[in-house]
């Protein structure tokens, strides 16, 4: 999906937020040479930060291909309180300055420790030598409690080597910061075990020590990803990824996870142990023994989420203390990570940065553990698709026994990868026809390459039937056929006799809802669906049919799954759709099971341009839709419109929705729009504070004479004034809904009658007769 070419290897990425030395990922540190990981509490994390505010950047160069060629990381500059290369009698994690050197004297280095580490390095292992190491660079990188060896080189920095091998970056992982020799011998091991799995951190090799009087160390050769974690990626790109692009990194992540349960390897999943690297893939830190610093130097060249942040990521029976480490707490973690793909924000970020800021963090994280606890979670982020919802919702569920397995959930990721969500229902493999590109990675000892066979996506800007014919084979099913738009064999099975109303289960529709052919022709639309939706309707499917358990009538899916196609017809189609659905006669009324109608479904959908809501709008009015329908917790309609700054939409609701204009409707839709949030674009800004001054334009006296117009229209509209006003039969051109009705004639009663009769009173008097 990515496909990504490197023209040369791109200098490391490293950018680590202010006050980062207070938001690590795992315990990793060392104090001397016990191997005990350094445990702050967070309520100690506020002393940290105001010990050390560090940031250390640098930039990728490079060309890509894909979604990474114009999204390099921002680069920046080192700050800290010590800085500097270590002299070679430091064998700590920094540089000490010379008040702490007196202080704290590391003991000397003594190889023996690590013979074991090295005999079997050199018995398991292929060496590198420092000749074949390019672009070698010092990189300076902040100590913090976490990697530091001495709580006096806290807040210094220590210049981390990072260089190319075989067109992978790496970081020499040199023996003095190697951490305690048991824990290291069994990190390498793990890592040599895990070394086949393209999502798990790579250990390439040693660096030998040549002879006993050379200056040069053995050290370790580990896989530094080169767009460093996962949490700094999404602040940096978050825009420009595309949901081909975020089921990917959660596949990625997924078969990571699983091989490492395969391999009983615990594992704990937060978004700064998972680190990206040049290619697009998701990369697994946060496995093996906690106090070793092996697999932690990498992410210690990267931004982490705050201690506190942690926790949301931990499941409710670990936030419990129940039970020792199970594999389901991975799968809760991938389903908070899921989540925040799909929303760009570590879950309850506000709350957080609340807590860490007053002075009873303790306190507060504790209340919303709790809270997790009884099953709080995070909002469903508005145009997530719905496989992706229900999938990370089954993850995160409290109960550990609802969780899906790891198979179910990597073979439903895998469906998303490689069968674009409006495409087709099969599931990808070779007999389709589509392109399996292997990925070769280089294990430790170099000899055996791992094959890790990775489906490319079959995404096109513009799909047609060509496109489409030439990946997949015949269709099995009705179902199939209308789903990757084969007119032919849509008529076909339909002439064969196939339930044109028969129920069925379309995994890329949803895991739960049973739909009919006319609904997975327009859960997958695109302007070849057009002829399969005519010889549908023509063989009179029957549109009174829901969507099991959704309710969903056929308007309610085409609103809700629409996906623009960018070509020269623009949404011609959709607009075609709609024409050819309400000349059907399907109600546009019709509520879901959430109480949606098809217009709050229309407004909800972020896909569909302002432009394009309006016209839908436009269309489902003249047929009847109710605009002052309530949703639940959203308001009627024009609260939705102003929600999601829909600003004609919401102008066109006004002139035609008499109940809209009323006091307590344009309150709750100006609150509704300025609880709307987004980035601070002058575009954005200008169109919320538009929207806004619109609906205070229909309050008080300067809305008065609005509303008359509009009750004016629709008694007009419905044949019972004529064009001055005036009480008469005329003909009727649209019938408002009868709500509408009703308060028109009323207004008309109450405020236009009267002054009419009294202005031809004024007249009458002055002998000026009708």
């Amino acid at each position: 999906m990515f496909g990504m070419q490197i023209n040369m290897v791109p200098k490391t990425v490293i950018v680590l937020d202010k006050d980062i030395s207070s938001a690590s990922s795992i315990k990793s540190g060392k104090s001397g040479k016990s191997g005990k990981s350094v445990e702050g509490h967070a309520d100690n994390q506020s002393t940290h930060n105001s010990t050390h505010n560090s940031t250390a950047t640098a930039t990728t160069t490079g060309k890509f291909g894909g979604l990474f060629k114009s999204n390099s990381i921002r680069s920046g500059s080192i700050s800290s309180g010590v800085s500097g290369t270590p002299s070679s009698h430091q064998r700590g994690m920094g540089a000490v300055s010379e008040e702490d050197s007196q202080q704290y004297q590391p003991e000397p280095l003594d190889l023996d420790d690590y013979r074991q580490c090295l005999h079997w390095l050199q018995q398991t292992c292929r060496p590198v030598f420092m000749k074949e190491l390019t672009q070698m660079s010092d990189v300076p990188v902040p100590i913090t409690e976490e990697n530091a060896k001495h709580p006096s080189l806290i807040g210094g920095s220590v210049q981390v080597q990072v260089g190319s091998w075989k067109q992978s970056r790496v970081q020499l992982v040199p023996i003095d910061r190697w951490g305690d020799p048991q824990d290291v011998l069994h990190e390498i091991q793990s890592l040599h075990k895990l070394r086949k799995c393209r999502q798990i951190i790579q250990l390439y090799g040693y660096l030998p020590n040549t002879s006993p009087t050379a200056t040069q160390i053995p050290a370790l050769l580990i896989q530094q990803p080169g767009y460093g974690s996962l949490r700094q990626f999404i602040d940096h790109n978050f825009d420009s990824i595309q949901w081909p692009e975020r089921y990917k990194l959660a596949l990625d992540m997924t078969q990571g996870l699983r091989f490492l349960v395969s391999q009983g390897v615990p594992c704990t999943l937060h978004s700064g142990n998972i680190l990206v690297d040049s290619e697009g893939v998701a990369i697994l830190t946060g496995f093996g023994v906690q106090s070793g610093q092996i697999t932690s130097a990498p992410r210690q060249m990267t931004s982490q989420p705050s201690h506190s942040s942690q926790l949301v990521y931990m499941a409710p029976e670990r936030l419990q203390s129940r039970g020792s480490y199970s594999p389901d707490w991975g799968i809760y973690s991938l389903g908070i990570l899921l989540w925040e793909l799909s929303s760009g924000r570590i879950p309850f970020d506000e709350i957080i940065t609340r807590a860490e800021a007053g002075p009873r963090l303790a306190k507060n994280m504790e209340q919303l553990s709790s809270a997790i606890v009884k099953g709080l979670r995070e909002e469903t982020i508005p145009g997530t698709p719905e496989i992706y919802e229900q999938l990370f919702k089954m993850c995160w569920d409290g109960e550990a026994s609802s969780r899906p397995p790891l198979e179910v959930v990597e073979e439903t990721l895998q469906m998303l990868v490689v069968v674009e969500p409006m495409d087709m229902l099969m599931l990808p493999g070779e007999e389709m026809g589509m392109s399996i590109s292997p990925i070769v990675s280089e294990s430790i000892d170099g000899d055996s390459l791992s094959i890790h066979t990775r489906s490319m996506s079959i995404r096109s800007t513009s799909p047609g039937p060509s496109h489409i014919k030439s990946n997949f084979a015949r269709p099995q099913t009705l179902h199939e056929a209308v789903s990757v738009s084969n007119p032919d064999m849509t008529e076909w099975y339909i002439l064969s006799g196939h339930d044109i109303d028969g129920y069925a289960i379309v995994p890329t529709f949803s895991l739960e809802c049973e739909i009919t052919p006319i609904h997975t022709c327009l859960g997958h639309f695109l302007p070849t669906s057009l002829p399969i939706l005519k010889e549908l309707l023509d063989h009179d499917s029957d549109l009174t049919l829901l969507a099991k358990r959704s309710h969903q009538n056929c308007l309610h899916i085409l609103l809700d799954r629409y996906l623009p196609i960018k070509n020269e017809n623009g949404s011609a189609h959709l607009f075609t759709a709609l024409d050819l659905l309400l000349a059907a006669g399907v109600e546009v009324n019709a509520k879901d099971v959430q109480g949606y109608t098809p217009l709050h479904v229309l407004m909800k959908n972020p896909k569909i341009s302002s432009e394009d809501v309006n016209e839908v709008l436009l269309k489902l009015l003249a047929k009847g839709a109710d605009t002052a329908i309530e949703a639940p917790r959203d308001g009627n309609v024009l609260a939705l419109a102003a929600k999601y700054l829909h600003f004609e939409a919401t102008r066109t609701i006004l002139s035609r929705d008499l109940l809209a204009s009323e006091p307590d409707s344009i309150e709750r839709a100006i609150e509704s729009c300025m609880t709307m949030t987004g980035r601070a674009t002058d575009k954005f800004v200008n169109l919320r504070t538009k929207t806004r001054e619109l609906l205070k334009l229909w309050t008080g006296t300067a809305g008065l004479p609005r509303r008359e117009k509009t009750v004016l229209r629709i008694l007009s509209d419905a044949g019972q004034v004529d064009s001055s006003g005036a009480r008469m039969k005329c003909k009727v051109i649209h019938l408002a809904p009868e709500a509408q009705l009703d308060a028109a004639n009323a207004y008309y009663e109450t405020h236009i009658k009267r002054r009419r009769e009294a202005l031809l009173s004024s007249f009458s008097f002055q002998g000026i007769t009708r």
